[in-house]
C-alpha cells in the first residue's frame, strides 16, 4: 500500500463512560491502551488485520492494513468522537466488499472493553471507487435486522456528501428497495451539502447503522458512483 491508496475511514460518535474500575486494573497489570491499540488487538483477533511486518507475516485474506485510529475519551457527558479508524481496504480479495461492518464492529467493541457507550452518531468516509457488489450479502443482513424488537425502530436523520449530489427522492427509494422496507428514507432539509434524508430503521445499534450505511453505498455503486463517499447517519 501507499500512501496515494485510498482509504476506508468509520467514526463513532456518543457518549463514552469508562469503566470505574479501569484505571486500577490498567495499573495494576502495567497496560497502556488507547483505541489504537485496542483496534490492532481486536482486528487481529478476527483475522481481519495485523501489524506484524514482513512477507513472512503476511494474513491470508487481510482485509485491510491499519493507518492510524484514536478517540476521545473525555469524561465529561457530551458527545465526543469517541472512536475513529483509517485503513486501506485490500483491492485484490475476490468478492469482498468495502468492511464497513468489520471495522465499526473493532471499535464498539474496543469502546465497550473500556466502558459503557451512548452510540449516537455513525460517520463513514468510503472509496467507492473500490466498492465491490454487497447486494446480496445486504439482502440477508436486512432479515437479520427484521428480527428486531418492533420497539426498537429509531428516527433517524442520514446525509450523503458526494460527487455529483444524489437526487434525495431518487435516493431515498432506491434504498427502500435494497433494505427490503425496513430502512426507510424521505427527502429532509439538511443543515449542511449534500443530499439529506429522515426516516426510520429496525433498531439503533453501531451494527445496525453499519448496515445501512452500506445499503447506501451499494445502492451508490450499482448508480456508477466512484467519487469518494461520505455517509452520516445519526438518531434523531
Amino acid at each position: 500500500m501507499t500512501e496515494e491508496s485510498p482509504v476506508l475511514t468509520t467514526e463513532i460518535y456518543g457518549v463514552l463512560t469508562q469503566h470505574p474500575w479501569i484505571g486500577q486494573v490498567s495499573a495494576d497489570h502495567d497496560l497502556d491502551e488507547d483505541l489504537f491499540s485496542l483496534a490492532v488487538k481486536r482486528a487481529g483477533a478476527y483475522g481481519w488485520s495485523t501489524t506484524l511486518l514482513g512477507a513472512q507475516n503476511t494474513l491470508e485474506g487481510q482485509r485491510w492494513e491499519h493507518a492510524d485510529a484514536g478517540g476521545d475519551w473525555s469524561q465529561d457527558g457530551q458527545e465526543r468522537q469517541v472512536a475513529w479508524l483509517t485503513v486501506y481496504p485490500a483491492a485484490s480479495l475476490s468478492g469482498q466488499h468495502l468492511p464497513v461492518l468489520p471495522m465499526v464492529r473493532t471499535l464498539t467493541d474496543a469502546l465497550h472493553r473500556v466502558g459503557r457507550l451512548r452510540f449516537t452518531q455513525l460517520h463513514v468516509h468510503a472509496p467507492l471507487a473500490l466498492a465491490r457488489d454487497a447486494g446480496f450479502d445486504l439482502r440477508a443482513a436486512a432479515d437479520w435486522f427484521a428480527l428486531s424488537s418492533p420497539d426498537a425502530r429509531t428516527n433517524i436523520m442520514l446525509t450523503v456528501r458526494t460527487d455529483p449530489t444524489p437526487n434525495p427522492e431518487q435516493l431515498s427509494a432506491a434504498v427502500a428497495r435494497s433494505g427490503h422496507g425496513l430502512l426507510r428514507l424521505h427527502p429532509s432539509p439538511g443543515d449542511g451539502p449534500g443530499a439529506s434524508m429522515a426516516g426510520d430503521m429496525p433498531e439503533w445499534t453501531p451494527d445496525a447503522a453499519a448496515w445501512a450505511t452500506a445499503t447506501v453505498l451499494e445502492v451508490l455503486r450499482a448508480s456508477d458512483v466512484r467519487a469518494p463517499a461520505r455517509i452520516t447517519i445519526r438518531a434523531v
